[in-house]
C-alpha cells in the first residue's frame, strides 16, 4: 500500500476489484519512524454492498455495510431500462431494504445505494458518505399462484352401482385461485391433480389440466376408490403453487354371498360366486363338509367354486358350511373386516348325480 508520511487527509484508490460479486473491507494502520513500529490502527470499514432479488414485476433490494460509524439514512438511485443516467428513486430510508415495484418483467434496471453516516463526534465532519457498487437486475415472474381449494365426492357418496365400471370414479373439484389471492392469480394456465391410494403414501401426479377455467377431474384409481388427493395451480411460466389441503376419501366395501348353487353342467348357476362385491382385495374362504373336513379353500374373491374338492373330485349334493374372512381396500391400506362371515351352502346337482 502507499506510504503517507505527511499529517494530511489522504485517499487511495483500490482497483481491479470484483465489487459486483463480493464486498470489501479496509483497515488503515499508522506507523512512526519506521514501517515496523505501529502507532495504531483504524477500525475496519466496508463499502455498502447491494444485492437484488428479482421477482414478479419488482426488484427486492437489500444491502449491508460493516462500518464503525452509524448510518442514519440511505438514498437509492436507479437507472431505467435504456437510460444513461441514475436518478434518485427513494431518499432518507432508515431500513437497509427496499422493494421497487411496478416494473416490467424482462427489462433491466440498475441501482446503487448512497449511505449517510456519522461518528457523533463534533470534530468529525458529517455526513460520512458511502456508496455501493452498481447492480443490475431484470424482474421476472417467479411467483406461483395460490393453491386452489379442493373438494372430492367419492363413489360411496354418489350411491352408484360399483359393478358398473363407468360409474367408478371420484369427482375431484376445485376453484380458481383468484378467489383466494387475485393479486397473483391473473396468469393461471392450468392445474395438476395428485393422488395416493393410502393415507400415508406419497402423492403422485395423476392429471394435468391445461385449462384455467376447467375445475373438474373424474379420477378412476386402479384399485378401489379410496385415497387422498391434492391439487395445485401453475401459471404460464410454469410456476407451480404448493399443494392444496389434502383430502382423503374412503371405500365402502361389501361382500354378499348366496346360499346355494347347482353345479350340474347346464351352464346356469354352475359355480358358487358372490352375488355382488366391491373394493375387496382378497378373501380367506374355506368350505367344510358336515363332518368338519376342509373340502375347498381360496383367496380369490370371485371364489369360482365348481363343487369339487381340493383333489378335483365331485362332491355330493348336500349342505356344506363356510367361513370367510374378507380383506378390504381402505385408505389406510388392506385391512381385514372384523366380522367373520359364516353360513351354509346347499350344493344341488339334481337327479342322476
Amino acid at each position: 500500500a502507499q506510504n503517507f508520511s505527511d499529517p494530511i487527509d489522504t485517499c487511495y484508490t483500490d482497483t481491479g476489484l470484483d465489487t459486483q460479486g463480493q464486498p470489501y473491507s479496509y483497515r488503515v494502520d499508522f506507523f512512526v519512524n519506521s514501517e515496523t513500529t505501529v502507532l495504531g490502527e483504524a477500525t475496519p470499514a466496508s463499502s455498502v454492498y447491494l444485492a437484488i432479488a428479482p421477482t414478479d414485476e419488482a426488484n427486492q433490494l437489500s444491502w449491508t455495510a460493516d462500518v464503525p460509524w452509524d448510518n442514519f439514512a440511505y438514498d437509492i438511485y436507479r437507472q431505467a431500462p435504456g437510460g444513461t443516467t441514475f436518478e434518485l428513486l427513494a431518499e432518507n430510508l432508515a431500513e437497509a431494504n427496499y422493494r421497487d415495484t411496478g416494473l416490467t418483467n424482462g427489462e433491466t434496471y440498475c441501482y446503487y445505494i448512497l449511505a449517510a453516516g456519522t461518528y457523533g463526534v463534533d470534530d468529525i465532519l458529517e455526513p460520512l458518505l458511502n456508496r455501493s457498487q452498481e447492480v443490475c437486475a431484470a424482474p421476472r415472474d417467479n411467483v406461483p399462484p395460490c393453491p386452489p381449494e379442493l373438494t372430492v365426492l367419492s363413489v360411496c357418496e354418489r350411491d352408484v352401482d360399483c359393478q358398473n365400471a363407468d360409474e367408478l370414479f371420484n369427482e375431484v373439484r376445485w376453484n380458481h385461485p383468484d378467489e383466494i389471492c387475485p393479486e397473483v392469480a391473473d396468469d393461471v394456465a392450468g392445474y395438476r391433480v395428485y393422488f395416493s391410494p393410502t393415507l400415508d403414501g406419497e402423492l403422485e401426479q395423476v392429471a394435468e389440466i391445461d385449462d384455467a377455467e376447467l375445475f373438474f377431474f373424474a379420477h378412476r384409481p386402479e384399485l378401489g376408490i379410496a385415497g387422498c388427493y391434492a391439487v395445485t395451480a401453475f401459471d404460464e411460466l410454469g410456476n407451480e403453487s404448493v399443494q392444496s389441503e389434502k383430502i382423503c376419501v374412503e371405500n365402502c366395501p361389501f361382500y354378499d354371498l348366496p346360499n346355494a348353487f347347482t353345479p350340474n353342467g347346464d351352464n346356469q348357476n354352475d359355480e358358487f360366486v358372490p352375488r355382488e362385491f366391491c373394493f375387496i382385495e382378497r378373501v380367506d374362504f374355506q368350505v367344510y363338509d358336515r363332518w368338519g373336513a376342509l373340502v375347498f379353500q381360496t383367496s380369490d374373491p370371485q371364489l369360482n367354486w365348481d363343487g369339487r374338492n381340493s383333489s378335483g373330485d365331485l362332491l355330493q349334493s348336500g349342505t356344506y358350511y363356510y367361513s370367510c374372512q374378507v380383506f378390504e381396500r381402505r385408505v389406510t391400506g388392506v385391512v381385514a373386516n372384523p366380522e367373520l362371515l359364516r353360513g351354509y351352502i346347499e350344493l344341488i346337482r339334481g337327479d342322476g348325480e
